[in-house]
């Protein structure tokens, strides 16, 4: 299992949240979504062997929601994101 965060552009209410989420949820491969509207991110939980972001950005990008451009952030550990191993 790999989590990424994915910032997203676009959701700017709780119904765009829930959208965001349903779609994540709905794709191939992935066990767990977190989505924060204040924050403009969704934080994914998948199984590499089956998905990864580009397709879940493509998920997103189709239903008229951009995942900032960049490589999104991938959390390797511990509560934030990888400081604590």
């Amino acid at each position: 299992m790999q989590t990424a965060v994915l910032k997203i552009d676009g959701m700017n209410s709780d119904a765009c949240a829930d959208k965001v989420a349903q779609i994540l949820n709905h794709s191939n491969g992935v066990s767990e979504v977190r989505v924060s509207l204040l924050n403009s991110q969704a934080d994914v939980q998948f199984d590499e062997s089956h998905t990864n972001t580009e397709q879940l950005a493509g998920n997103l990008a189709r239903a008229g929601y951009q995942v900032q451009s960049g490589k999104p952030a991938e959390k390797n550990g511990g509560c934030c994101g990888g400081c604590c191993g």
